[in-house]
């Protein structure tokens, strides 16, 4: 029953939706930036912007690091989202990016390097987010098998029919109305996100005080008892290789011990900084704002949004891990149905409903923006610009839906082999490192197309070598989990270093003076 409520609320919202956009798109620009609406306002833009990084790794991922060491310290991630890359994008990337007039980011590096690095650009880009959406795929998922209650069997066979309806709903998220079809279905969704999770951490709250006991404390006092039981060690590993100790109660107590700081906080970070900030489908928004001011205005509540929404995955995980019932049912697949199965023994079927319907506004959200963003890319900067320059906009139009179709099709299968997914997850995020760092170069450094090149050659060479075959001799953090640290200082070097050097001992103009000189020269010409 609550899988048939929550399909039926995702059909409605989402077709609904789509029918009703979809009147209003008559161009390209209307399907992926919302033109005929003359901009959107600030409250479509932080609602649209602030759901699309909510994907399963502000869900999934948190939940699975609840049960290991990090425990209460896994909500870093969203303090590095939240605090850091959230406000750098709506305070001064997304701007940035909206001030050089361009539809897509690829149509940037191609002004500043060329067509061919355009080119490059684009079809790395959507390499690169494929495995971010069969991430989202899988999370999606994961919610639907919860809401038909599970199934017996192997969890990998029976994943596999919900992961396809995930598919035709990310798809749906997008299809009819584009942009604008994703700006309305979002802000319904962010509603619901909040409201719905914290509606089932109280359930359970709820279900702790009158069913939980250890070692004569109940509820909540009881899930901390039970993480003190081992305090002399803090890891005590019990059922299926979750780990106890009272500091995992404690968001900032292992900061600076075991690695948190410098394998987690500090990765995550340069990740999204470095990957995501050029990401098209994370910049729709942008592109499609009326105003700079519309872009900014929303900075505080899409912080607000972005931290409460992963207290409740984090808070249901480390909760879940002191129930037998649930750890007993988790069985090998604790990271995917932790907090699943959790739902599931504690929660009435309403608000497991809720809950699923929570973690499905995050993934669907995320997976249906990179599916339209990648596919504007691919039609825009590649099927246009490379092969058919003079192609109509109305052909523009529909070629984008086709290759959302085809984009999220490829991703379906990446999805469906299960074993792969997480390390191409993180060997994705390395592919756009080398391209930020030749953005960030050209714009504000110098433009230099031999550096910019040899920037992607020497990233890929060591993303390639340290995630696939990491060097023994690496020092910490530079070993074989330091493969965002290696990424990021080699293009660093040859993206900003050596143009800076190069590029301004000849005189090579910053593409953001370009672009203000451009400007100026065109207004005193309209003053004339």
């Amino acid at each position: 029953m609550i899988l048939a409520v929550a399909l039926i609320y995702f059909a409605v919202l989402i077709i609904g939706a789509g029918v009703v956009t979809m009147r209003r798109v008559k161009t390209s620009g209307d399907f992926t930036a919302a033109e005929g609406q003359g901009g959107m306002t600030w409250i479509f833009i932080t609602c649209t912007f602030v759901l699309i990084p909510l994907g399963s790794g502000h869900s999934m991922s948190l939940w699975e690091q609840s049960y290991g060491p990090l425990g209460g310290g896994a909500l870093l991630w969203a303090l590095a989202v939240g605090a850091i890359f959230l406000p750098i994008m709506m305070i001064w990337m997304g701007p940035l990016a909206r001030s050089t007039g361009y539809k897509t980011f690829p149509d940037i590096t191609k002004a500043m390097y060329g067509r061919l690095f355009g080119w490059i650009h684009a079809a790395v880009s959507g390499a690169s987010q494929s495995g971010i959406i069969a991430a989202e795929l899988i999370g999606t998922g994961v919610a639907i098998y919860t809401l038909s209650g599970g199934s017996a069997g192997p969890f990998s066979d029976n994943l596999k029919l919900p992961v396809v309806i995930a598919f035709i709903f990310a798809l749906l998220y997008i299809f009819f109305g584009g942009f604008l079809q994703m700006a309305w279905i979002n802000i319904v969704n962010s509603i619901m996100l909040i409201g719905g999770s914290f509606a089932a951490v109280i359930g359970i709250i709820v279900w702790l005080g009158k069913n939980y006991v250890y070692n004569g404390a109940a509820g909540l006092a009881g899930v901390q008892a039970f993480y003190a039981s081992d305090p002399a060690t803090n890891d005590a590993v019990i059922n299926n290789g979750a780990i106890i100790g009272e500091y995992k109660l404690n968001q900032f107590s292992n900061l600076f011990s075991g690695g948190t700081l410098l394998d987690i906080f500090i990765p995550v970070t340069l990740l999204h900084l470095c990957a995501i900030t050029i990401s098209q489908g994370h910049n729709m928004p942008f592109f499609a704002a009326r105003t700079t001011k519309d872009i900014r205005k929303g900075v505080y509540l899409a912080a607000a949004i972005n931290a409460m929404s992963a207290v409740p995955w984090v808070l249901i995980g480390v909760i879940a891990v002191a129930v037998p019932t649930v750890m007993q049912n988790v069985g090998t697949e604790i990271g995917k149905l932790l907090v699943p199965e959790a739902a599931l023994a504690m929660l009435p079927a309403p608000l497991t409903g809720l809950l699923m319907i929570s973690l499905l506004s995050a993934t669907l959200s995320t997976a249906g923006a990179i599916t339209l963003g990648s596919a504007q890319q691919i039609t825009h900067n590649i099927i246009k610009d490379a092969l058919f320059p003079k192609m109509a906009d109305k052909t523009e139009l529909w070629t984008t839906r086709f290759m959302c179709i085809v984009y999220a099709v490829v991703c379906l299968i990446l999805a469906l082999t299960l074993p792969v997914i997480m390390p191409v997850f993180f060997f994705c995020f390395m592919l756009n490192i080398p391209i930020f760092f030749c953005y960030i170069s050209g714009m504000f450094v110098a433009i230099n197309k031999v550096t910019c090149f040899l920037t992607l050659i020497v990233g890929y060479i060591f993303a390639f070598w340290w995630t696939f075959a990491p060097p023994a001799w690496a020092p910490y953090p530079f070993d074989a989990n330091g493969t965002t640290y290696v990424v990021v200082l080699s293009s660093f070097i040859v993206g900003i270093i050596i143009p800076a050097i190069i590029g301004r001992g000849k005189g090579r103009t910053p593409f953001k003076q370009i672009i203000k000189e451009a400007r100026g020269q065109a207004e005193a010409r309209l003053a004339e």
